[in-house]
């Protein structure tokens, strides 16, 4: 019998963008995470390992899309980072440890908040992000402004002299 719920979500995860999919992925994964985190703590061993599989597999599969030609350094550093998360989540079952499980879930909202932001925020390489940064971004704006004061004063365009009672003058070029 077709299920109409997991025909919406078949239709919602074939028709969503990569960068759709990759929140959807964290999502999933922070959902197992906590379901996992709440089957230790009711004693649901085989619970626990279920929702601890499901979300390393997320983690093994965010890891097997990394384009590390593309992303450099920060594909190397994710690679990392889903490897501790991994091996924190195995500890935590193994150990029947809340608090392993609980670290690796901050780490995936940590994650899930930052591309979350640049998904909704798109700008150019090294712009701090106006809402999980601000000082940062009113900063690189003020220093951004000054640049573009200075493209003026090369293109020709007409600047104020630092003594106010001088003429003003035209920077030829």
């Amino acid at each position: 019998m077709n299920n109409p719920y997991r025909q919406y979500q078949k239709t919602s995860v074939t028709t969503a963008s990569r960068e759709k999919i990759l929140l959807m992925l964290y999502e999933g994964a922070i959902r197992f995470v906590r379901r996992a985190e709440a089957a230790m703590k009711e004693n649901k061993i085989a619970e626990k390992g279920k929702y601890i599989s499901k979300a390393t597999a997320i983690l093994s599969e965010l890891m097997a899309t990394l384009d590390f030609r593309v992303g450099g350094d920060l594909a190397t550093d994710l690679e990392s980072l889903y490897v501790f998360m991994i091996d924190k989540l195995i500890e935590g079952n193994i150990e029947n440890n809340p608090e392993c499980l609980s670290q690796v879930e901050g780490l995936l909202n940590t994650l899930y908040v930052a591309w979350n932001d640049v998904i909704k925020n798109p700008r150019e390489d090294g712009v701090p992000s106006p809402e999980l940064q601000t000082e940062e971004y009113k900063s690189h704006q003020e220093n951004h402004h000054k640049k573009e004061e200075k493209k003026d004063v090369i293109q020709g365009e007409t600047l104020p002299s630092s003594d106010e009672n001088s003429p003003r003058f035209r920077v030829m070029t």
